[in-house]
């Protein structure tokens, strides 16, 4: 088919057939001289018998034209011995060569034809020359089919002369002979042409079977998979060298041609069973005698993993395709373990370790006994926040080693999230056992832990819950040892404590007021209270304290002391001190023009929010001056980050807040902060004052204290002052600029404070007049 669309289109032979068309033109020489010489001989017969010159000239060319031929057979055979394949111009030249010497030579063959039957009526001449003459055509389809060009030019070089002179000679025998003819000499074309297509078919399918069969092999031989084809027998009838590589097969082993029995005893050179144990070459052969798709891993002696596909074929074959999946092995055991392992601990995760507990101790009332340890850090987000993500990351890693250390044989642990960690222990439940395994999971967790040069102390709280006591169910005993950490950790943190229902109920009642919190400052539930601060030499009042407040609508009045840290446990006391600094700046503006409002600022609140944009949002809002606004800070928030306290306070200070330091002198370091904050007050914690009446030495250090900070230009306020005779102590023997206390004023609302403001201010002057003359 392929030769038929070269053929109408006119294109030119592919240079290796072509090669060949012209070869064959040039073939067996002594046929070739054999042939020759009878024709020749034939003619010098037919001479002979009719005396005719012209007929012995002919004869002579004949011979002549023959020699000259098989000297170009042989030039041409001398130069295509010496090429596999010539190249197309020396084709073309030895064709035209050949051809105009076979059409030269039966072209003579029919005028020697002609010219007998002119010149004679010898009717043996004429058979014996018609005859070699048709000896001669009868080969051209032949010998000579593969050159269309040949058969056309000897074909119309042999019929013109004969027909020729069959026509002339004149009766009616020869007349038929040359009708009888004409058709036959039309038939050598056609059978030419029928037998050149369908050898041209046949090589031109033999080349594409051969070039599929060389990509196939190359195909093959590069291939990145293993490949063997088994035929019906169970014979080894392809494989490639990946194969052999693949499967470990010694290097002087011919696969091809042996079946799985002669791999059998080659399977422990370099196999080992499969990874679900089976003998993989006799599963490899039963699945292909029962025409069964499968696929089979198994473990190399130098490790990796190799995968082999047998896929069935017709009739009993089948092919095997071996890979080495170790990379792909080696992903699906990485991707499981991201999926059931802590990244940065290793330690099982949540999901998988309820699993594990699942196949360990089982579940439901058949539920093996054991003890469960819910496991917090305690402090652990300060100290990532403070020395950065990456030493909290070494600190975790370092704490669950630890943690691993104190494990029983059969106990079990993960990394729960955060810096939150379970264990469990079976068969562990003895009160005493469990309290001792705590104690030493406290200890041991506790002690300095030293990375990249910092010595690093962080404690642990537990809390327990028992399995078959508190429960058989895993979620809820991590419930409830949840709720024991969470009171371990009120308590003081560093400690265990077990679960119990009472213990349940008080958590559950305090997670209900973390609730009713959220939703009280949603709803705008907190009010803002305000205590008095009295200058000492004036009488009136300076400056109010805003304080915050919780009126629960059916608890009543909720302690500050009660709701503030919760307020800091669960993440809003930034959103609590927002609403405090926007409300106090809005009442301020309701007093005289000289009285200030002082709000305090917590450490968590530098930490949590933007203060300086906080403080300017309130002021924008409310339209109150900045100098009429006091921020108190306390030690604590100094602890932190004293760098960004201290940035955090000077850009405040420039826009004319005023800071106050709360809780002067209950911190070791507090007197390092008088120089080196922009500081315009220091409160003098209560404690100093409340044993300043029987105690002389709190009396000389107060005065030493309030002194000092006189001393560097600060006004000095004395929180606490509930009683006239501390009143009138303070005013003898320590210097201050103004008090704070219930001898002056608790903490009252708005329009309570207004009042106290406008109308009691007179009063209490009196008060203080009386004190002075007592």
């Amino acid at each position: 088919m392929k030769y038929r669309l070269l053929e109408k289109h006119g294109a030119a032979l592919p240079l290796e057939i072509y090669d060949s068309v012209v070869r064959s033109l040039y073939g067996d020489v002594p046929t070739f001289v054999v042939g020759k010489a009878a024709s020749c001989l034939a003619m010098f017969l037919i001479a002979y018998q009719t005396g005719s010159f012209a007929i012995w000239l002919l004869a002579a060319s004949l011979s002549l034209v023959g020699v000259l031929r098989l000297i170009s057979v042989v030039r041409f055979k001398t130069l295509a011995s010496k090429h596999e394949v010539l190249d197309y111009n020396s084709l073309k030249s030895a064709e035209f060569t050949y051809l105009i010497w076979a059409a030269t030579y039966v072209t003579i063959m029919g005028c020697i034809c002609l010219v007998s039957m002119m010149v004679s009526e010898n009717d043996t001449s004429h058979m014996v020359a018609i005859t070699a003459t048709l000896a001669n055509v009868m080969a051209i389809s032949g010998r000579n089919f593969a050159s269309p060009r040949v058969v056309n030019w000897q074909t119309v070089g042999v019929s013109v002369p004969l027909l020729a002179g069959l026509l002339f000679f004149g009766n009616t025998y020869h007349t038929l002979l040359a009708l009888f003819l004409l058709p036959f000499m039309m038939s050598i074309h056609t059978i030419a042409k029928r037998l050149r297509r369908m050898l041209f078919d046949e090589v031109f399918s033999a080349m594409e079977n051969r070039l599929i069969a060389e990509r196939f092999k190359v195909a093959l031989q590069n291939a990145s998979h293993g490949m063997a084809m088994i035929d019906a027998d169970g014979h080894f009838v392809v494989a490639n060298e990946r194969f052999d590589e693949l499967l470990a097969l010694p290097k002087n082993f011919e696969l091809i041609g042996k079946t799985f029995e002669d791999l059998e005893g080659l399977s422990r050179l370099g196999w080992r069973a499969s990874v679900d144990g089976d003998n993989v070459v006799e599963r490899l052969h039963h699945c292909l005698l029962e025409g069964q798709k499968t696929r089979i891993r198994f473990v190399r002696a130098d490790g990796a993993t190799i995968e082999a596909s047998l896929n069935p074929m017709e009739e009993g074959a089948g092919v095997i395709v071996v890979e080495d999946i170790s990379e792909q092995v080696k992903s699906e055991n990485e991707i499981r373990q991201l999926a059931n392992f802590d990244p940065l601990t290793h330690l099982p995760n949540r999901r998988h370790f309820a699993t594990m507990v699942e196949q360990v101790c089982g579940s439901g009332e058949d539920a093996r006994p054991y003890s469960l340890f819910f496991v917090d850090l305690d402090n652990f987000k300060d100290i990532n926040d403070s020395l950065g993500h990456s030493i909290g990351d070494k600190l975790l890693c370092a704490a669950s080693l630890r943690m691993k250390s104190c494990l029983p044989q059969d106990g079990l642990i993960c990394r729960f999230g955060g810096d939150e960690f379970v264990m469990i222990m079976p068969d562990l439940v003895d009160r005493r056992d469990i309290n001792h395994l705590a104690n030493r999971l406290i200890e041991e967790v506790s002690k300095p832990i030293l990375i990249n040069g910092s010595l690093i102390i962080v404690g642990t709280s537990v809390g327990i819950a028992l399995c078959p006591e508190n429960g058989n169910n895993l979620d809820q005993l991590l419930k409830m040892a949840d709720v024991a950490l969470y009171d371990a950790k009120n308590k003081g943190r560093g400690e265990s404590l077990f679960y119990s229902e009472q213990l349940g109920s008080e958590i559950r009642q305090r997670r209900q007021m973390e609730v009713e919190l959220r939703r009280a400052l949603e709803r705008g539930q907190l009010s803002v209270y305000y205590q008095p601060l009295v200058d000492i030499r004036t009488n009136r009042v300076s400056t109010c304290e805003a304080l915050v407040r919780w009126h629960h609508p059916e608890r009543g009045m909720i302690s500050p002391a009660l709701f503030i840290p919760m307020a800091e446990e669960i993440g809003i006391i930034s959103k609590i001190g927002k609403f405090v600094l926007e409300t106090a700046a809005r009442e301020c503006l309701q007093w005289p023009a000289d009285v200030r409002v002082a709000v305090n600022v917590s450490s968590l609140q530098f930490r949590q929010s933007d203060v300086v944009e906080d403080v300017s949002k309130a002021l924008s809002m409310s339209g109150l001056p900045a100098n009429r606004l006091e921020i108190e800070v306390t030690e604590s928030a100094m602890v932190e980050d004293l760098a960004e306290t201290s940035r955090v306070l000077r850009t405040l200070s420039q826009s004319g807040v005023r800071i106050s330091l709360d809780d002067f002198g209950t911190g070791f370091s507090s007197l390092s902060y008088l120089h080196q904050l922009p500081l315009d007050k220091v409160k003098i914690d209560r404690s100093f004052v409340e044993s300043i009446r029987k105690d002389e030495r709190s009396l000389i250090l107060l005065s030493g204290v309030t002194r000092m900070a006189a001393d560097l230009g600060l006004l000095v306020i004395v929180e606490g002052v509930e009683e006239v005779e501390q009143l009138n102590i303070l005013k003898e023997k320590v210097h201050l600029d103004q008090v704070q206390g219930y001898l002056f004023g608790k903490p009252m609302p708005s329009q309570d404070i207004r009042a106290f403001i406008a109308e009691n201010i007179g009063t209490q002057a009196d008060g203080l007049n009386r004190v002075r003359s007592a």
